[in-house]
């Protein structure tokens, strides 16, 4: 009768006072770091890659949970274009 909904909740794993990595399985997926932009605390997300100058930006967030599930999404898609 009802479909199940299943909730999610991102692999964040620290690496570091105010920095994080987002996990798809095992697979590292962005870096979600604390930045400071013109006074303003901020959370920027961008694309993992071990080469810090290879990194895309995804964007700014103001809290960690929604720089998470927006970088989540982007990434769910980026798969699916490559899978479909």
């Amino acid at each position: 009768m009802f479909d199940t909904v299943r909730y999610w909740r991102p692999d964040l794993r620290a690496t570091g006072p105010g920095e994080w990595i987002l996990f798809d399985g095992g697979k590292r997926v962005a870096v979600i770091r604390e930045v400071t932009v013109r006074d303003v605390k901020l959370i920027r997300s961008v694309t993992w890659s071990p080469v810090s100058e290879e990194r895309r930006l995804i964007g700014y967030f103001p809290d960690r949970m929604l720089a998470a599930e927006v970088t989540w999404w982007e990434w769910r898609k980026a798969v699916e274009k490559t899978q479909g």
